[in-house]
């Protein structure tokens, strides 16, 4: 799928509207999160910091590459074809025990690979909300409202794949591949907590 790099924005509407997109949802929470970094990336990159110190545009600096970083990613995660991949192994041949077998195994294989991508998608938008963290601690307070949209949309973006991988883990017969993704379903949402409550904590407009 290339909506999301080659499209203007009404045409990238309708392709998540159309009955035939194979991965909207994730598609969507992908590019939430990368209009979520966009807003975040701007804001550290604004000429103005929190204290005007060396400190605050090393930090800024930094946080800008990363976020950089996660945005690509997060768009390439949209180009993953991992649908055409679990049609192709369940029309299989399955005239045979042996066929129904090696069908099987080809789907179990394809349905990890279309987890892999929500799961990918949390673990990006876990790192966008920590950078999201840095840059509300060392930019302009006049970009805290655009810090917190931006937080805001890469949060959407992990609840969004959250929901999207748990509802997929229901397919999957791999109990050590299961385990593993719920862990670290725990983990980042653990993790992403902790930045969320932060960074809400920093941009809080303070006592007059």
């Amino acid at each position: 799928m290339t909506f999301a790099t080659e499209l203007s924005i009404r045409d990238l509407l309708r392709a998540v509207a159309s009955a035939e997109e194979a991965h909207g949802a994730v598609s969507v929470a992908a590019i939430s999160g990368a209009f979520g970094t966009s807003l975040i990336l701007m804001a550290a990159t604004l000429p103005q910091t929190r204290s005007g110190s060396a400190q605050d545009r090393a930090r800024l600096v930094e946080a800008s590459v990363a976020l950089t970083e996660i945005q690509e990613q997060l768009l390439e995660t949209v180009e993953t074809e991992t649908a055409v991949k679990v049609f192709a192994a369940r029309n299989m041949p399955q005239a045979s025990a042996a066929q129904r077998s090696e069908r099987q195994a080809a789907i179990q294989l394809a349905l990890c690979a279309a987890a892999d991508v929500p799961l990918e998608v949390m673990r990006l938008s876990a790192n966008g909300l920590k950078q999201a963290q840095a840059v509300a601690a060392h930019s302009s307070r006049a970009a805290s409202a655009d810090v917190q949209l931006g937080a805001a949309l890469v949060q959407a973006a992990f609840d969004g794949a959250r929901s999207s991988l748990e509802g997929k883990l229901t397919s999957l017969t791999d109990t050590n591949y299961i385990t593993s993704v719920v862990d670290e379903i725990v983990r980042l949402s653990e993790e992403v907590s902790a930045a969320t409550r932060a960074t809400d904590a920093l941009l809080r407009v303070p006592p007059v």
